[in-house]
């Protein structure tokens, strides 16, 4: 039997005609999923989704004076396009048994929205909502949305039998809304975790990315690390892993998961603070005096972060330059003007700001107060680094005020054009040489006449 509750959906004009159109036709719609869920907690909906009695045949002729896509038709599900935007309306299904814990062996479409919300993952997005009937709530979805729960639909172990990747996307709405995980439901992450082996790689990095991105993604990578480690064993190891260092004050698994959550919801960030410190178990070696060392874990650290990404194929763009900040994440940064131009000349701007903020944040991870103290150097090496930038200074062979044409003119040609540029940026940034196009044209000149004698 249908629980009605009255409660505020705010449906924006688009939905309201599509619910509208097909009621006008007889049959029975509703917002459904994700967007009533963040409508009901305050929140801005990205993307709406409609469910309906009408099959996509039908759908399709409803809409047939908008462009419409016959995005998955054996799943019921039909995108129509409104004033640009994308709307995904989908016949009420219930789903037959799952073979690979991902896909149903069939769909069958049903008449009765009950049967639709009975097959959904968590009651959070287990609710449907029109301005006719108000919201359908049959598991509790509003109540759990009010005390900031994550509860799987009936039987947790069932739901994520049917479907692994829904371990991983409760994860996920923890990072996004900082709820916590019901017992139960946590009780079945943990028994079912292994079943994310039958999942695809993409779809499992997929879920990672997001997770990462999260507001609350300290909580995601704490509140069952049994799943992350599942899906990422090179984190496993680094769980409980004394360092044993003045440096540090927490295990190696928990001072990842503080420096993670310490930096900015960047991608490239958010994967180089998880994976930076995969090689420090390896890299282990304690000293006569009890100190932890971990001597050349960032290159480790490098090495394996490729084989996690290569594993997950993950995006090469996004490979190459995670691995880079990971590579140079212990390098020192000294509060020298002239060595930090050096610096940007090696590394560029993105890459030096980005290692700039990972130390920061490895310092918050650390969480002793030398560490923290050390945090204030790396401001001062930032505030040099963007003065740099923003004064327009010559740091790059493109800052230069000549160019390759203006070597060749001087007699040098192939490859000493580029090795004379790189000594003239050598000298500029060694201050031995201004960066004004008249005096770099008399060092050519100079440069021609000594290669001559």
């Amino acid at each position: 039997m249908k629980e009605i509750k009255r409660a505020s959906v705010a449906l924006p004009d688009s939905v309201r005609q599509i619910i509208s159109r097909l009621e006008d036709k007889g049959f029975k719609a509703y917002a459904v999923g994700g967007a009533v869920r963040d409508s009901l907690s305050g929140k801005t909906p990205q993307d709406w989704d409609v469910a309906t009695s009408a099959l996509p045949e039908k759908i399709i002729e409803i809409f047939n004076d908008y462009t419409v896509i016959p995005t998955g038709l054996k799943h019921g599900t039909v995108t129509v396009r409104i004033e640009g935007e994308n709307f995904e309306i989908t016949t009420f299904r219930s789903d037959g048994d799952y073979v690979d814990c991902r896909h149903p062996s069939r769909v069958d479409f049903v008449s009765d929205i009950t049967q639709d919300l009975r097959r959904r993952d968590f009651t959070v997005n287990a609710m449907a909502y029109n301005e006719k009937d108000g919201l359908i709530d049959l598991y509790g979805g509003l109540d759990d949305i009010k005390g900031g729960i994550l509860r799987a639909v009936g039987d947790a172990c069932e739901r994520f039998e049917e479907d692994a990747l829904r371990i991983l996307r409760c994860l996920r709405f923890v990072s996004s809304t900082g709820f916590s995980v019901e017992e139960k439901t946590l009780k079945a992450m943990r028994e079912k975790a292994n079943l994310l082996k039958n999942v695809s790689a993409e779809r499992v990095f997929a879920e990672l990315d997001k997770i990462l991105l999260g507001e609350h993604v300290q909580k995601a990578l704490t509140v069952c690390p049994e799943v992350i480690f599942t899906v990422i064993p090179e984190l496993e190891r680094c769980y409980g892993f004394l360092q044993h260092s003045k440096w540090h004050l927490y295990d190696v698994y928990k001072h990842t998961v503080i420096a993670t959550a310490s930096i900015s919801a960047d991608r490239n960030l958010r994967w180089c603070m998880l994976l930076h410190d995969i090689g420090k178990p390896d890299k282990f070696f304690l000293d006569d005096k009890g100190q932890g060392h971990f001597y050349g874990h960032p290159e480790l650290s490098e090495k394996m972060a490729l084989k996690v990404f290569k594993r997950l194929k993950a995006p090469n763009d996004l490979t190459k330059k995670v691995c880079e900040l990971i590579k140079y994440h212990d390098r020192p940064f000294a509060i020298d003007r002239k060595k930090l131009k050096r610096d940007l000349s090696k590394f560029g701007k993105e890459l030096t700001l980005g290692l700039l903020q990972v130390k920061i944040a490895d310092n918050n991870g650390q969480g002793t107060q030398i560490a923290l103290a050390e945090s204030d150097n790396v401001l001062k090496v930032k505030e040099i680094v963007l003065d740099v930038i923003n004064s327009g200074e010559c740091y790059t062979l493109k800052d230069l005020e000549i160019d390759g044409k203006d070597v060749e003119r001087f007699g040098f040609k192939g490859k000493q054009v580029g090795e004379v540029l790189s000594d003239v940026l050598s000298d500029v940034l060694s201050d031995n040489l201004p960066n004004e196009r008249q005096r770099l044209l008399q060092s050519l000149e100079k440069r021609a006449e000594r290669l001559k004698k």
